[in-house]
């Protein structure tokens, strides 16, 4: 599998490259709108890839069980916000067909295109980065 590590470092040089476009390519106003459409689904995956760290760490490997019985409180607090970064991630992409047809149907509105469509298409690809994490952390974490 790969390090989590290395999926980390990969991110980090995706949004440092996305940043540096948007600084480039778009103005204030463009920017401002990418970078919050961006900062749920990064911030969920950097908690989701900290977190399978963290855990490894704490516990000197993954865990044997479902659940998070003997968790260490630092842990558990890391756990939570992930999952609730999760949470939030999966309500917005669930809302997003619906805040897209918004914008499309409203011409005041069309300006959150491409904001809504960018939060949804990153959405996306961090759900499908999250499938690169070890098995065993995987198995524990849909569990």
């Amino acid at each position: 599998m790969t390090s989590p590590i290395f999926v980390g470092l990969a991110l980090a040089i995706a949004a440092l490259w996305a940043l540096a476009f948007a600084r480039k390519h778009l103005d204030a106003s463009s920017r401002s709108a990418l970078l919050v459409a961006l900062a749920v689904p990064i911030g969920a995956l950097v908690l989701f890839f900290t977190l399978a760290l963290h855990m490894h760490r704490s516990l000197g490997g993954w865990p044997e069980t479902i659940g998070n019985r003997g968790f260490p409180e630092g842990l558990l607090q890391h756990e939570s916000a992930a999952f609730i970064a999760f949470g939030i991630l999966l309500v917005g992409l669930l809302l997003s067909p619906l805040a897209l047809l918004l914008c499309a149907a409203a011409p005041k509105l069309r300006g959150g295109l491409s904001p809504v469509a960018t939060y949804a298409a990153a959405s996306i690809a961090a759900l499908l980065l999250m499938n690169v994490a070890p098995d065993p952390f995987l198995y524990w974490w849909w569990d």
